[in-house]
């Protein structure tokens, strides 16, 4: 089966806000995140759900990312756990461009993560505890990179780390329940980091103004098995800083 690559070029304005303070502080002045705003399968939802053999597809929902894009100015201590995670370059005043990333499993299968804290989970390798979010993580299982139009990196891009749950509905089906403590995506839903989270940015610091390409890879370390994996686990958007992102087809 063709494999489907989604590839976007944006055109809309990018707003730009300027905040200091805590993670907490920005979450509360912007509009909390509403899943029940968000279509579901038949009702808008670009990405039909296929018969993959009876496995998993992730993909992002493209639509949403590009929506969400923003810039924002967010001061830091040489103490806070952005630093330590490594999202952002240095402490201090730091330009971020930030953006919702929704996991979709669009494969006729659930994706069975199981409980960070079981010996025998096939996955336990791939669990890491974060003290800054008090649950657990896969590794790596995101990353974020902005990219000169010639491909090289413009900005040191992060490898984000995700508790995988379900969140907002895509399919027609039931959630089947899981959460952080026992982890995975059911067919036909999505979990979302909206950009309101620490780490849902690439740290533009310093990035002067032009044409780039944001880059978001899902499953990057390929932890997870996809079969025949028709939607790519690679979105690109081409993004004009400071004020534009232009979108075609």
């Amino acid at each position: 089966m063709k494999r489907i690559v989604i590839t976007a070029i944006v055109c809309m304005m990018l707003p730009s806000m300027s905040m200091t303070g805590t993670s907490q502080e920005i979450a509360t002045a912007e509009k909390p995140f509403v899943p029940a705003a968000f279509p579901i399968y038949g009702k808008g939802n670009p990405f039909p759900i296929y018969n993959n053999g009876g496995y998993p597809d992730l993909l992002t929902d493209s639509n949403r990312l590009v929506s969400s894009l923003d810039v924002v100015t967010k001061s830091f201590s040489s103490s806070s756990c952005e630093l330590v995670e490594g999202s952002i370059g240095a402490a201090g005043s730091r330009r971020l461009l930030r953006f919702d990333v929704a996991i979709a499993n669009i494969g006729n299968a659930d994706l069975v993560v199981g409980r960070p804290n079981d010996p025998n989970n096939p996955y336990a390798s791939s669990f890491q505890f974060s003290p800054c979010h008090g649950h657990y993580h896969i590794n790596g299982f995101t990353n974020y990179l902005l990219l000169n139009m010639n491909r090289t990196i413009a900005a040191s891009g992060h490898k984000q780390a995700f508790c995988l749950e379900d969140l907002v509905r895509y399919g027609t089906g039931a959630s089947h329940g899981y959460t952080c403590s026992n982890q995975g995506i059911t067919s036909g839903w999505a979990d979302v980091y909206s950009k309101n989270l620490s780490g849902q940015w690439v740290d533009i610091t310093g990035v002067p103004d032009g044409d780039y390409i944001l880059r978001v890879e899902i499953n990057a370390a390929n932890t997870f098995f996809e079969n025949q994996n028709q939607y790519s686990n690679v979105f690109e958007v081409g993004v004009h800083l400071p004020v534009t992102v232009r979108t075609k087809g």
